[in-house]
């Protein structure tokens, strides 16, 4: 499964570019290298100056990625060219700190506005309302008009900030998010009570995620009548999902028109629901039900109102919806429940520790007697944070990028208005300065480097020891969502429907690790998942391998 930049919301992931649009770029690369002015900031090195290193950023990010590291040693700024254009590649706090803080001078819109052509598919009048909006995601309901002007005109409609208020009011506050949760809870453990009491059942890990949880978070998110009336809508999302990274940039149709084809198989079918559900709209307002059986939550309820009130094409819509719903609610959360599971599944010590802490989040209903976790109660457990920290750690690769848009410094470079600012995931989050604790590695999983142990009196009167969750990076070093104000509005949504899946399925089975399969036919593999470096760089890593287990349901 291909991971992104797109659902991570819009903390622009960069991704590998497609070889066929490297043809492209060949030309034009090699002008610039003979043009290129020299500095005192090093270069990512290659065997044909810029040319080398923009077909290696676009069929092998990995690699990339490798060589940045090494010339990160250097100095923690490095410079490179995507074809014509200057970029640079940061790590260090002070220096991401500076990115994600300069509001004023960076921008990560551009990558935005190539979302909304490419992959929404919005139509030109639509990424007109959004491109002629140079006024940024502030919450003022209209841009003033220009006073210099003779005509100033009547003040503009500001599209970016209607957005952005309307995905953080519906989605990142706590009470709309523990909304949410409870809803997922709900159809999660629901899908649950299907495997047999007591019976030991077959199950692969990754698998069984890619159906089970996304069924049941398209069912919280966006109700039940986008999947009956798509019954294939599952397929439709995966197989997207394998080719999105390609299309981010303009991959010419022709070049690759199945990848096209499966994008407008996915919008046609958001579509198909769009054109049944709306005509309901109005019968549902915001603060009638948390969930209903069409829209589903409030989020994509008040969303796709919206778009409607503010006049957007029925095809953008449906770009939107898919992308910004569907599509955003799996992509990402998928990928890094699967590592969490599969860490605790095979480490029998780990799972006795994690589930003993899950049942301490379990709280029965007085008047129904049904049994339910407690999100917040969930979110704050030590040792199940911690496991979550490190799936995200080691397993979210992305290239969180801006545009420079004004004066700005970085690590002592000033940075060229127009060029591409990148820090990377994959590198900092694999330092060994920050990571490395008591004999375990950065790249090892290991969630005690998040725990301390203090000493509580119980309520006995006794003391004991207790699980602390401290982070052991600082925020700088740690930026799976993004950062600044075009963070993820979705990743507390994310965080709890995580650990909830992870909850859940070591509360309600016993679980035995069988071995590691191969994902296409289930036969046996030589050896265990690692991250598939085909997505590096874009956002969730999914594993290249399979894990069977044997579920067996206690209640």
């Amino acid at each position: 499964m291909a991971s992104t930049l797109l659902p991570w919301l819009w903390d622009g992931g960069y991704t590998a570019w497609p070889m066929a649009l490297g043809v492209i770029l060949v030309a034009a690369t090699a002008l610039y290298a003979l043009m290129a002015p020299k500095s005192g900031v090093p270069s990512i090195s290659g065997t044909i100056p810029r040319l080398s290193v923009t077909l290696m950023y676009m069929t092998d990010m990995r690699q990339f990625l490798s060589k940045a590291k090494k010339a990160l040693h250097e100095r923690h700024v490095v410079q490179f060219y995507l074809g014509p254009m200057k970029a640079y590649i940061i790590d260090g706090a002070s220096n991401i700190q500076t990115m994600f803080r300069a509001s004023n001078n960076v921008s990560s819109d551009i990558f935005f506005l190539m979302v909304q052509q490419h992959i929404w598919n919005a139509t030109k009048e639509d990424l007109a309302k959004f491109a002629n909006d140079k006024s940024g995601r502030q919450k003022v309901t209209f841009l003033e008009p220009d006073p210099s002007k003779k005509n100033p005109g009547a003040p503009q409609k500001r599209y970016w900030a209607g957005m952005h208020e309307t995905v953080h009011r519906y989605l990142a506050r706590a009470d709309e998010t523990n909304t949410l949760a409870r809803s997922f809870q709900r159809f999660f453990n629901q899908d649950l009570s299907r495997f047999p009491l007591g019976k030991a059942t077959p199950v692969r890990v990754y698998d069984f995620l890619l159906n089970d949880m996304a069924q049941a978070a398209i069912t919280a998110i966006n109700g039940q009548r986008i999947l009956e009336l798509n019954p294939n809508l599952l397929k439709l999302l995966w197989d997207f999902d394998l080719i999105a990274s390609s299309l981010v940039w303009g991959l010419p149709k022709f070049l690759n028109p199945a990848s096209w084809r499966k994008r407008d198989e996915l919008l046609a079918a958001t579509r198909r629901y769009l054109e049944s559900a709306l005509p309901e709209l109005d019968k549902v307002k915001s603060v009638d039900a948390d969930w209903d059986p069409v829209f589903g939550s409030r989020y994509a309820r008040e969303f796709i109102r919206w778009m409607r009130d503010d006049g957007f094409a029925m095809q953008t819509m449906a770009g939107a919806v898919t992308n910004l719903t569907v599509f955003g609610s799996n992509a990402n959360s998928i990928p890094v429940t699967t590592w969490c599971l599969m860490e605790v599944a095979k480490d029998e010590s780990l799972l006795k520790a994690i589930r003993e802490e899950v049942d301490t989040a379990w709280e029965t209903d007085p008047v129904t007697g049904e049994k339910s976790i407690n999100a917040q109660t969930l979110v704050g457990l030590p040792l199940l944070q911690a496991v979550y920290i490190e799936g995200l750690r080691l397993h979210v690769s992305m290239n969180v990028t801006r545009q420079v848009t004004g004066s700005m410094e970085v690590g002592g470079v000033k940075l060229e208005k127009g060029a591409v600012l990148q820090a990377a995931t994959e590198i900092v989050h694999y330092d060994e300065e920050i990571w490395s604790a008591q004999g375990h590695s950065a790249s090892e999983f290991w969630p005690e480097r998040h725990i301390q142990y203090v000493d509580e009196v119980g309520g006995d009167g006794k003391k004991k020891r207790a699980r602390k969750f401290v982070m052991a990076g600082g925020p700088a070093d740690f930026f799976p969502y993004g950062g600044g104000a075009s963070i993820c509005p979705g990743r507390f949504f994310a965080k709890q429907e995580i650990m909830l899946t992870v909850a859940l399925v070591v509360s309600r089975f016993d679980i035995e690790f069988v071995g590691w399969v191969n994902k296409e036919d289930g036969s046996p593999s030589d050896r265990p998942a690692e991250n598939d470096v085909r997505w590096s760089g874009g956002a969730s890593v999914p594993p290249d391998r399979d894990m069977q287990v044997l579920f067996k349901r206690l209640w």
